[in-house]
């Protein structure tokens, strides 16, 4: 069956193979799959075995209509013995199937989205087993993603629908020591010559002769399809080797794309107008990437690179033409519009000393890559690509986010240092990775860490984290750009649980919305960040939520998985969440539920942190968030950035206000932004009583420093001194003096870092 899925030709005939397949390994007399139409509140027969022919196409069925609509409704398999006895049973005489008995309905789900159903049917009544269901299950999941696959790859118009793109003119170079501003998404500093990473080869300026006749043009194009087949499932066992299946499936994907029935005829189509197989696969690819990058549904403009790297492949392999990028030397800083999977398994990267890259953000395949080889990097500079020369040297800093063009003397001197300080501190740092984070007088901190994703965990390890504090969760939805099915979610969720055991796993329930959607351009509004968003979103798509929840509780086999809920601002919405999560427990038969917190991220939640303190097991203060809220300001926003400062007075009392709700409640209270990952804020927030910090890997071993270098009473007394602050720029006057009385404001290597990071800023 998954070899037969994967191949993906023409969704008909799959469809049609699926169903014969799964009739004749049931036993059963009718096996029959309906799929949704575009708005997915209507159910259409589209291939069966044991039905009337002459019925597909034909028959259709509402959204909760018979056992087949609730299944789908209730995205629920509902197994019927008898349908004779069952009230919920249609009878359909135009399909014949009258002489069935028994019913079993399964889902067909993508990514949280609603695809059709595949229904057994059996001329007796029958019993299914649990394995049997279990399978279906399993084989219902695969069909609805070639289900997808195929819609999407189906929506790409003619090309005379296809309007030509404006060209981009030539940027002017950067000054030298011009600083420009991205996002760190590898930490480090590296600094060397640029090395140009260019772009895909211009398929149009590729000269090639096509074969003396259409049919032998056909066999080399179908010849380069095997080949570039070959090439990509040679890469997707490299990258889940080196990287994890994770990071390989999206090789997978390309090559589903060249299997694709849809595809081949479209490319076959104009090759036997034509004669050309490289103008026929610049035609297909303009005619799938133009219209998929064009759209609002950035399911599909996440396709439009598939697209375009995958066909790119075949070209190349057709025309017998190789990218020219010159080779790599020594120490090179690589710059790139943007890097794809493939692209970076092809890399020398023993070679880089820094990843730079105009497209992507800290979630993207290149930063995830690089943080995985511990190249530093910043990505998010949308001109940088066009603007940087071959001759420019930079500096990459990865910790700030930035990067200096042409810096000058004096700037490569002081980041030398900078740079060889991190290096000599990081080893220092590396050799306390096992002691344990507890200051002087024995009082234990626990440094749990921040993770998107299983690839973290190497990280978490690696740098002594204590735990995971956060699991951001919606990076599995965002990064395939589809809320992830049940299954899916157990096994992360279980992998994860199983690799940190003994230690607690909080897992942050999806926190979507505002800057972080994949859910199209449907959703306008005029202040995201105050709309609907983490917890509003997932009460309002209670299927969803329930669905997670679910995963949890079925992964939490080792028993040291907690409950995070994002963005709870009244009662009320807690109300609705333990009682969803109860639910949940009692359709597993579980009778005791995992520990359940609350993230505190706004005002609201501080106000009433007391009674929400009565109904949950432990709080997590969300910096990030709290701040933004608290000083009303948009942290995404470059023109206020100076003022958006965790230090300020306001927010550093929503913070002791919440740490001693939860004292007196009795609970535990952690702090997970970046509040936490500060070395120099270690010392009021373990003096307020957090007695939990959680952060990227990469923090934990220079904040376990600050923490085993003070005493509780130092640090209380601390932040006694700081509540009595009414600036920020007190509050860290105050820090600098607490610092050199540590002794790590002079400290070789720890003072560097203390001295930048408790620096005046500007608004001070």
């Amino acid at each position: 069956m998954g070899r037969l899925l994967t191949r993906s030709h023409d969704l008909e005939e799959t469809l049609t193979n699926v169903v014969r397949l799964v009739a004749r390994w049931m036993h059963a007399g009718g096996c029959s799959i309906y799929l949704t139409e575009d708005d997915g509140t209507v159910l259409v027969l589209r291939a069966t075995r044991g039905l009337r022919p002459e019925a597909v196409g034909q028959v259709r069925l509402r959204l909760g209509q018979g056992i087949v609509g609730t299944a789908l409704e209730t995205r629920e398999a509902i197994a019927v013995p008898d349908t004779r006895e069952d009230e919920r049973f249609l009878p359909l005489p135009e399909t014949g199937e009258d002489r069935f008995r028994s019913l079993l309905a399964v889902p067909l789900i993508f990514r949280g989205l609603l695809v059709g159903v595949l229904a057994v049917q059996t001329a007796r009544p029958r019993v299914f087993s649990a394995e049997e269901l279990e399978l279906l299950e399993t084989i219902s999941a695969q069909v609805a993603s070639i289900v997808m696959n195929a819609r999407l790859l189906d929506r790409a118009p003619n090309q005379a629908q296809i309007g030509a793109q404006p060209a981009t003119a030539k940027s002017s170079p950067y000054a030298p020591g011009t600083i420009v501003h991205g996002m760190a998404s590898s930490p480090g500093i590296s600094m060397g010559p640029v090395h140009l990473q260019r772009p895909p080869l211009d398929l149009g300026e590729l000269r090639y002769q096509p074969a003396v006749s259409r049919r032998a043009e056909w066999r080399a194009v179908q010849s380069a399809l095997r080949q570039t087949i070959r090439q990509l499932t040679d890469l997707r066992a490299a990258v889940g080797e080196r990287l994890g299946d994770e990071f390989a499936d999206v090789f997978t994907t390309h090559i589903m794309i060249l299997e694709d029935q849809r595809f081949r005829e479209k490319l076959e189509h104009h090759v036997s107008e034509h004669g050309d197989g490289a103008r026929a696969l610049r035609e297909v690819l303009e005619e799938y990437s133009s219209i998929f990058a064009a759209t609002s549904d950035p399911t599909i403009r996440e396709r439009a690179a598939d697209i375009h790297d995958v066909i790119g492949r075949v070209v190349v392999e057709l025309v017998g033409v190789r990218q020219h990028n010159p080779p790599l030397r020594d120490g090179v800083i690589v710059v790139a519009d943007w890097i794809s999977p493939s692209d970076f398994v092809l890399l020398e990267t023993e070679k880089i000393a820094g990843l730079v890259t105009a497209r992507g953000g800290p979630t993207s395949h290149a930063a995830i890559f690089a943080r995985s080889l511990e190249i530093p990097a910043v990505t998010g500079l949308p001109d940088f690509f066009e603007r940087i020369r071959p001759t420019d040297r930079v500096i990459a800093d990865g910790l700030d986010g930035q990067v200096i063009v042409n810096p000058t003397a004096e700037v490569m001197d002081e980041y030398r240092q900078r740079a060889e300080g991190f290096r000599r501190m990081w080893g220092r740092l590396d050799e306390m990775r096992d002691l344990p984070s507890s200051t002087r007088d024995g009082c234990e901190i626990r440094l749990s860490a921040n993770i998107g994703g299983l690839n973290d965990l190497d990280l978490a390890a690696r740098y002594g984290a204590r735990g995971v504090g956060l699991f951001r969760t919606e990076i599995l939805a965002l990064s395939t750009r589809g809320f992830p099915d049940e299954e899916e979610q157990v096994r992360v969720y279980r992998d994860v649980a199983q690799r940190v055991f003994p230690d607690p796993v909080s897992i942050r329930t999806f926190d979507l919305g505002g800057d972080k959607t994949f859910l199209g351009g449907e959703i306008k509004e005029q202040n995201p960040q105050l709309g609907w968003r983490s917890i509003r979103m997932l009460l309002d798509m209670e299927d969803v939520f329930a669905t997670q929840l679910r995963a949890i509780l079925r992964a939490n086999e080792p028993g040291n998985l907690r409950i995070l809920i994002p963005m709870i601002t009244s009662m009320e919405e807690l109300d609705r969440t333990r009682a969803i999560l109860q639910a949940q427990c009692e359709r597993l038969s579980l009778s005791k539920l995992p520990p359940l917190g609350v993230m505190i991220e706004t005002p609201a939640a501080v106000t009433i942190a007391d009674h929400l303190a009565t109904l949950v097991d432990f709080f997590s203060i969300g910096t990030n968030d709290l701040v933004q809220y608290v000083l009303a300001m948009d942290r995404e926003n470059e023109r206020i950035a100076a003022s958006y400062d965790a230090f300020h007075p306001a927010v550093l009392t929503q913070i002791r206000l919440t740490s001693r709700a939860a004292q007196a409640a009795g609970i535990s209270c952690s702090v997970c932004g970046e509040l936490a990952a500060n070395p120099v804020a270690a010392p009021i927030l373990i003096g307020m009583g957090i007695t939990e910090l959680s952060m990227t890997p990469f923090s934990v071993a220079l904040v376990r420093q600050v923490v085993r270098a003070l005493d509780t009473e130092t640090a209380k007394r601390i932040a006694y001194d700081v509540e009595r602050c009414a600036r920020a720029s007190e509050v860290r006057e105050r820090l600098s003096r607490a610092f050199v009385e540590l002794g790590l404001a002079d400290d070789r290597d720890m003072g560097p870092v203390v001295r930048r990071l408790l620096a005046p800023r500007a608004a001070d």
